[in-house]
């Protein structure tokens, strides 16, 4: 809970509707720390099931996901992340199984 102490506005663009193809952006700020963060990100429909989407961050992470309907109602998804400011970090990488019936 920040209580009212951050502000945040955020942008989404959609580049070509046939393609699926959208571009966002985000700023926060918070007035308690007089910090600035902003991120940008991508997402673009491959096919009907499938989803790819970018994030890219100021504070030097980059993190990609890509979904896929395998079923109706049943998504499989593969994510990963990384941290480019960290000198020690590994990537991060995540598989995720959502069964509806």
């Amino acid at each position: 809970m920040d209580k009212g102490e951050t502000l945040k506005a955020s942008y989404v663009h959609t580049v070509s509707p046939v393609s699926g193809t959208e571009v966002a952006a985000e700023m926060t700020h918070s007035f308690s720390s007089y910090q600035n963060s902003f991120s940008f990100g991508s997402a673009h429909a491959v096919d009907p099931l499938t989803v790819v989407k970018t994030r890219f961050s100021d504070d030097g992470k980059i993190a990609m996901l890509c979904q896929r309907e395998w079923r109706p109602k049943s998504l499989i998804t593969f994510s990963s992340e990384y941290d480019s400011k960290s000198i020690n970090s590994t990537p991060k990488f995540g598989l995720a199984l959502a069964l509806k019936p």
